[in-house]
């Protein structure tokens, strides 16, 4: 049987969906992490070839009859990144057609009409992008250390911080302190050195932490009340940018949010939200209610289509 891939490639973890010649979803399945700047190029390689591999065998189904596979994936808009996975591909055989693309993109073209409107990404990184009468924009996407902001790193990093401003006794009270040293498992504030800096450490493994920060909130704690805060203005930053480029401040703008950050933290979600209609009321917000892995398996069941 001929079918297609998609391919969903997070940092923290991955989805594909294979679809036949239809449009009919076969299987849905997970695996690890698979982006390139968060994993590194051997281990996200890795991932990947074992998800493809392992979910092809579960249906038995054959490399061979892969008419076409679309990954997307943070980063992969650039093309070193591009040649780095296309050539992962190749290595299990496939020969199908490859279409690498960011995670955005692969989004886009299953949630909004015509593929025109505005995508926000908040997961372990962060990253708007737009599209409108043909033409591209992005906002954000330069990683942990250069951006992020809003992400689920981004909140965990500015828990850590607080943390540790309250044990110096520069900073207000916060039960972050202890709340990350029980999660860490850990007896001195003095050890979260270790687990920063460690070899191996990722900046999924960091991100995890995001959930500590919503945890302290809903305990009643301000200073993690004021990163959730932080997040979602940033956030909101990152999509104003990209609205304003596009001259969509009086427009019904279809916006599309998803990650770990909105679909796991209301609070942000809702300040979002409540930023977004402050400034431009006519905004059409959405939840991403379909996996990302079924928008690439479009995109690779549409390249076909277009050949």
């Amino acid at each position: 049987m001929e079918y297609v891939v998609g391919i969903d490639g997070g940092g923290t973890k991955s989805a594909i969906s294979i679809l036949d010649l239809q449009g009919n979803v076969l299987f849905t399945g997970r695996g690890g992490p698979t982006n390139i700047r968060s994993e590194g190029r051997e281990k996200a390689c890795e991932n990947l070839k074992n998800l493809i591999v392992k979910s092809v065998e579960k249906m038995h189904l054959k490399l061979g009859d892969c008419r076409a596979i679309c990954v997307g994936t943070a980063g992969a808009g650039r093309e070193e990144e591009k040649e780095i996975i296309t050539n992962c591909l190749k290595e299990i055989g496939v020969k199908g057609n490859i279409v690498v693309t960011h995670d955005a993109e692969i989004i886009l073209s299953e949630t909004i009409e015509k593929r025109e409107g505005i995508v926000i990404i908040a997961g372990t990184g962060s990253l708007v992008y737009g599209r409108k009468d043909g033409i591209e924009k992005r906002a954000g996407g330069w990683g942990h250390l250069l951006g992020d902001e809003g992400s689920a790193y981004y909140i965990a990093v500015e828990g850590i911080k607080a943390a540790l401003r309250y044990y110096d006794g520069r900073g207000n009270y916060t039960k972050l302190l202890y709340m990350m040293m029980e999660r860490l498992n850990v007896k001195r504030p003095e050890e979260f050195i270790g687990f920063v800096y460690k070899d191996g450490i990722t900046k999924a493994d960091i991100a995890e932490l995001a959930k500590v920060v919503d945890e302290a909130y809903k305990e009643g704690d301000k200073e993690a009340r004021k990163i959730l805060e932080k997040s979602a203005k940033e956030l909101f930053k990152l999509a104003k940018a990209v609205i304003e480029a596009f001259e969509w401040e009086n427009d019904e703008i279809p916006i599309v949010v998803t990650g770990s950050v909105f679909i796991n933290n209301e609070f942000v979600f809702k300040e979002f939200s409540r930023l977004i209609k402050r400034y431009y009321p006519k905004a059409n917000i959405k939840k991403l209610d379909k996996d990302a892995s079924y928008g690439a398996a479009i995109l690779a069941l549409n390249f076909l289509k277009e050949r």
